[in-house]
């Protein structure tokens, strides 16, 4: 029986192996469930992130749109004040005067009159106003304008324009009442969102044709910063929508579009910080990542101490069985679950039962060696009987056939007491050294014949064989030397005997005189029966006889596998 070879490492197909990845397996809808509510979650914070940017830039932005409101209301209130026709003197300055007080962002209140130049104004700024395109624009428009002016007509400095038509009671525009107000900086407050800090990276004031009024940073900076699809002239479509966007060096930003006034559109690029960007991108995975590691952890725990150190131990004690044939302790199978338990004890009734298999055997085998050996005792003595009784009749014959028919079987019958004889003296060997046999069949047939020291050369290896393959062997051996033996006259080179094996072949070659029992033409008679014999012996061993004549001498090579009969 093979001995089992050392303990391998990892394995496909051990069981711990199978146990993780059943645990593997069964656990892993719950990672995928978990991961797909993280995603879903990250969606929904992203969404909620993207509201609450475009909440803080409209919150920026809050203050200067209510000072238009305020602007706008102040100018609707003022055009009714002024509808009965009080459009020029002081009294119209002053109150303008009055308003443009109220209102401390506002640089200039004034009536612009559809026709004529501007008498009333809260400054004496008047010649500067009738310039502006933008004022002068306002009296056309019959319903309330907002326009924005990137140079003012006083300052010089960006302006909003608040514009409301002031009718006569016919409901015929007279004119109408504009107010500058002074266009402020406008910086939103840094935003956390749940996983982050995001901070206002650029600030930037864009008209409505996509014309860059004012930035916190240089223009080709801000070009560098913006989105490569992102139309700077149609800002209107993106009012209220801000989206995600990743930046030239790879970092995710937020772009958020506000409208501050009619022509005016404040855009805000806002940046995650260094810290918040990498706990964002792992932090919403890690709760449902360590859930699954625990439960996968759990579980593992749980299997290695219940199933597999046990079931381990178990084999292990197996396979040092198998190799040393002692019953080794397995250690904490007293523990172990009750199925294991179970399992232990039949292998410990295997073990008892294997014990009592070999010991019953071992007797067997003892038996059966004394009865081969009294067999080929009793057998060797027999064909010695029989071959004297067969020299007797020998004697007594005077038919020289008969006695040439009785002096080949004495022969047989002889090597056969020979084979028998030196298997007796092997005793307690299960297999055979067939030199040993094959040389001693070679002398008795040198002394039956009277064949001179020194004619056989022999080269034989140390095949052991079964008795079963070494008995015809021997015979066929027997059988072929005989034939070379009988021809003294030609015996002056001898014979030359070999035993030799190549890979799963055994071949035993005899090479000797040319004798007609070996020639092709030999196929009938007395003559033909040694080839026959052997071709029956080459049969029992599962072989092949070859015989063939080169010049003067005869060679027979009996081929046969290694593998026992």
């Amino acid at each position: 029986m093979k001995a089992p070879g050392r303990r391998q490492g990892f394995s496909a197909s051990s069981l711990g192996f199978r146990l993780g990845s059943t645990l593997v397996l069964a656990l892993l809808p719950l990672g995928i469930l978990s991961v797909v509510q993280t995603w879903v979650s990250l969606d929904q914070m992203e969404k909620t992130t993207l509201d609450g940017i475009g909440g803080a830039s409209r919150e920026a932005v809050r203050p200067q749109i209510d000072l238009i409101r305020d602007a706008q209301a102040a100018a609707r209130t003022v055009a009714a004040m002024l509808a009965p026709g009080i459009t020029t003197g002081a009294s119209c300055s002053a109150r303008l005067a009055a308003v443009a007080a109220a209102i401390p962002q506002a640089t200039i209140v004034a009536y612009v009159p559809a026709e004529g130049p501007i008498t009333c104004a809260s400054d004496e700024a008047k010649a500067d106003l009738a310039a502006d395109a933008f004022i002068a624009e306002l009296p056309t428009r019959p319903e309330p304008s907002l326009r924005y002016n990137p140079r003012g007509p006083v300052t010089g400095l960006p302006v909003i324009v608040v514009g409301a038509p002031v009718v006569d009671r016919q409901g015929v525009q007279q004119g109408a009442i504009g107010i500058l107000l002074t266009h402020q900086a406008v910086t939103p407050r840094p935003y956390q969102s749940d996983y982050g800090l995001w901070q206002p990276a650029l600030m930037a004031t864009f008209t409505g044709d996509g014309r860059m009024l004012a930035a916190d940073r240089d223009p080709p900076d801000v070009a560098g910063l913006l989105p490569s699809d992102l139309a700077t002239d149609r800002l209107e479509g993106q009012v209220g929508q801000p989206f995600y966007h990743r930046g030239a060096e790879g970092k995710r930003q937020i772009v958020s579009v506000t409208r501050v006034a009619d022509d005016l559109y404040l855009l805000a690029l806002w940046q995650h910080d260094a810290v918040a960007g990498w706990s964002t991108g792992l932090a919403p995975f890690l709760l449902p990542a360590l859930t699954w590691a625990a439960a996968l952890l759990a579980a593992s725990i749980a299997s290695q101490r219940l199933v597999v150190r046990h079931v381990r131990a178990l084999s292990r004690s197996m396979t040092s069985y198998m190799a040393s044939r002692r019953r080794t302790a397995v250690p904490g199978i007293a523990g172990a679950p009750a199925e294991i338990q179970k399992l232990h004890g039949v292998y410990e009734e295997l073990i008892d039962a294997i014990a009592q298999d070999e010991a019953e055997l071992e007797n067997l085998l003892v038996d059966k060696d004394r009865l081969l050996h009294e067999v080929h005792h009793r057998s060797g003595n027999s064909l010695q009987i029989i071959a004297s009784i067969m020299r007797m009749y020998r004697r007594e014959s005077g038919d020289p056939g008969m006695r040439g028919v009785l002096d080949g079987l004495i022969n047989r019958v002889i090597a056969l007491s020979s084979t028998h004889t030196s298997l007796y003296g092997l005793e307690g060997r299960h297999d055979v050294p067939m030199d040993e046999v094959l040389n001693a069949v070679i002398l008795r047939l040198k002394a039956i014949h009277g064949i001179a020291i020194g004619s056989a050369r022999k080269r034989f290896e140390p095949i052991l064989l079964p008795a079963q393959t070494a008995i015809p062997l021997a015979l066929a051996l027997a059988e072929t030397v005989s034939c070379h033996f009988a021809a003294k006259e030609r015996m002056a080179r001898g014979i030359e005997v070999s035993l030799l094996g190549s890979g799963e072949d055994i071949c035993l070659k005899v090479e000797g005189p040319d004798v007609p029992e070996f020639r092709p033409e030999t196929t009938q008679g007395l003559a033909a029966l040694p080839r026959r014999i052997l071709m029956q012996f080459a049969t029992q061993l599962r072989g092949r006889v070859v015989t063939r004549i080169e010049g003067d001498r005869s060679v027979v090579e009996l081929t046969f596998p290694r593998t026992p009969i």
